[in-house]
């Protein structure tokens, strides 16, 4: 089996490239780590609901062994949330034999659920006379239309997604429905439409047990690739609103139910997150982007409203949309277009800030006066942060993103504007870990560019000590000190230079478009991107980014570099701590003369006493 594992490569640029280099911008499917929660020990009671609006609510419900609740691996979801099923386990690893071969690997469990009996509006029993269906959405991976705007990875044809139902009487899992893999294109030629509606009905008696179960399961498969860091994450199944009931009609796919699908967007026109110092009113957004859904027969009409507030809870401004009517999602396929509603006007700037600050935006629903039967998925929710780095991104990577060459230097660079000059201390950045941990050797320079009309123009900073990924979690950024701080203004352009050829697998946002400032260097100079997204790089600004070394008076220690060793001498006994690159205490101690083990080659910061932390370089 040949499959494709690139989501996106640029074969349009080829024609920029000379015969001897051969140069891509490639977009891969993210790898995820994920802890699953203890399998709940209640019985639920008809109906069952989930449209993974709430993770904790969800979390009730649910034995995710690898599926992963999340808000945005698949465009427009029939309401807010949804749960993906891939190609990693619940530990974050590729299953063990997923390379080459077809693999059993995310399942995703419900609760028991008493489908023997009913107790609303009064106890009575169950039988298949009672018209019981289990009904879902889903949405292979890979997105839809432009492939450079979609998200994820297709299902090969080989793979597919299956549901199953527990049979007490034969103590097994019975297979009910499944798919093969197929992309979103193709079942919207089929179907008129992207999100895919499902209903099972349950008519084997055996199914109507008092601990009733049902899982979803999905195959995949990777294929072998011979270049460093490609093989990661593929092969994703979106679920979601998934609704079991009794006295259900075939076909019935409509709930009396107004709820928010995607999740809620920065106050800011570029940024997700900025430097309080750098911010000005200018930097606001004129207008809110919601999308709104009403999944009932008919028009209801829907009041909405947000509040911005302070940290510890103080309302600064209210809108108040008031009532509108919402259109009903099935006749066109369409959303609340309303302006009070689908762009609600932002008449607010937040105050000049010099330290920083966090304000929390609070969306709500409210379908009549009490609202509708779902309220998890009513109320959308932002933290707006006001703290010493600039952020494109949510914070979430839904892929990899990197360039591939054959022969040149890989150059990456993220274009941010100063409103004020400032200082460069650090850069955070977000490695996605692939299949055993190919990309962990890949070595870099950080660099920093300046403007020349468009693009970057002069190097103003160039790492002298090579940099490799360092992973500290799922959607967890690594922070990685400058050699030097560098006074910076206007346009500037942070990044990095890769010293060899491979995919260096850096996260990628999908749910904010950030392309435009997204530059990579081929031999025909620098190029924009075209995919749709931002890289989860996030410049530092100030002292307080070196991570828990804080500038304090000299003293008259020494600190030397000795062979592979750092060697700290002091008049009178002092304290003493070491810390990579990356902020992380590796020793500490106290004396007048200490040397630390062999240490490998890298730049270290020492602090010792009351002495300004010094840097120290082993080569």
């Amino acid at each position: 089996m040949q499959k494709p594992l690139l989501l996106i490569t640029l074969l349009s640029l080829c024609s920029l490239l000379s015969a001897q280099d051969t140069l891509r911008e490639v977009l891969l499917p993210l790898r995820v780590d994920r802890q699953h929660p203890a399998k709940s020990a209640d019985t639920h009671t008809l109906p069952f609901f989930d449209d993974f609006a709430n993770p904790q609510h969800s979390a009730s419900q649910w034995q995710l062994d690898g599926a992963l609740i999340n808000n945005g691996y698949a465009p427009l979801p029939p309401t807010l949330g949804m749960v993906t099923l891939d190609a990693y386990n619940s530990q974050g690893v590729l299953y063990p034999t997923i390379q080459g071969a077809l693999y059993p690997a995310d399942t995703l469990t419900s609760a028991c659920i008493r489908l023997d009996s009913v107790f609303s509006p009064y106890a009575r029993a169950l039988t298949i006379a009672d018209s019981l269906y289990l009904s879902f959405f889903y949405l292979p991976g890979g997105g839809y239309g432009n492939r450079w705007e979609g998200s994820g990875d297709r299902p090969e044809s080989s793979d597919s997604l299956m549901l199953e139902f527990f049979n007490p009487r034969l103590n097994a899992w019975q297979q009910v429905w499944s798919i093969p893999g197929i992309s979103a294109d193709t079942l919207f030629a089929r179907t008129g439409s992207y999100w895919q509606f499902v209903q099972v009905a349950i008519t084997n008696p055996d199914y109507i047990a008092s601990q009733f179960q049902f899982r979803f399961r999905n195959y995949c498969s990777l294929d072998n690739d011979p270049k460093r860091g490609i093989l990661s994450n593929a092969d994703q199944w979106n679920i979601d609103y998934i609704y079991l009931h009794h006295s259900r009609s075939r076909g019935d796919s409509t709930l009396r139910d107004v709820a928010f699908v995607n999740p809620a967007t920065s106050l800011l026109s570029h940024f997700s997150a900025m430097p309080a110092c750098q911010y000005t009113p200018a930097d606001m957004r004129q207008q809110l982007p919601l999308t709104i859904t009403n999944r009932f027969s008919q028009e209801l009409a829907v009041n909405y409203s947000y509040t911005i507030s302070t940290a510890d809870g103080t309302p600064l401004h209210t809108y108040e949309g008031g009532f509108e009517n919402a259109p009903v999602f099935w006749q066109n396929y369409g959303y609340q277009t309303s302006p009070a509603h689908a762009e609600p006007r932002l008449d607010f700037a937040f105050p000049y800030m010099t330290s920083p600050r966090q304000y929390t935006i609070t969306h709500v629903l409210r379908e009549g006066v009490s609202g509708d039967g779902f309220p998890h998925n009513d109320t959308l929710r932002y933290t707006q942060n006001f703290d010493n780095y600039y952020a494109y991104d949510d914070g979430t990577a839904e892929n990899g993103y990197g360039i591939t060459s054959t022969s040149s230097i890989v150059r990456l660079a993220c274009s941010f504007t100063l409103n004020v000059e400032d200082t460069l201390t650090a850069i955070d950045l977000y490695f996605n870990r692939t299949f055993n941990d190919q990309n962990a050797d890949l070595r870099f320079y950080i660099t920093v560019w300046d403007d020349a009309g468009g693009h970057p123009g002069n190097i103003i900073y160039r790492d002298h000590v090579r940099r490799q990924p360092r992973f500290a979690g799922l959607n967890t950024f690594v922070r990685y000190l400058l050699e030097e701080p560098i006074l910076c203004s206007g346009i500037i352009y942070v990044g990095f230079e890769q010293t060899t050829h491979d995919f260096i697998n850096l996260g990628f946002d999908r749910n904010n478009d950030a392309s435009q400032h997204i530059h990579y260097l081929t031999s025909s100079g620098w190029q924009t991107s075209i995919l749709r997204g931002a890289l989860m790089l996030r410049p530092y600004f100030g002292q307080q980014a070196t991570v828990a070394i804080n500038p304090i008076p000299e003293s008259q220690a020494t600190v030397t570099r000795q062979l592979s060793s750092i060697v700290i001498d002091s008049p009178v006994p002092a304290a003493v701590s070491v810390f990579d690159q990356m902020g992380r205490k590796i020793f500490s101690g106290h004396g007048t003369h200490l040397i630390t083990p062999s240490l490998p080659c890298g730049m270290y910061f020492v602090s010792v006493g009351n002495q300004k932390p010094q840097k120290i370089i082993i080569l």
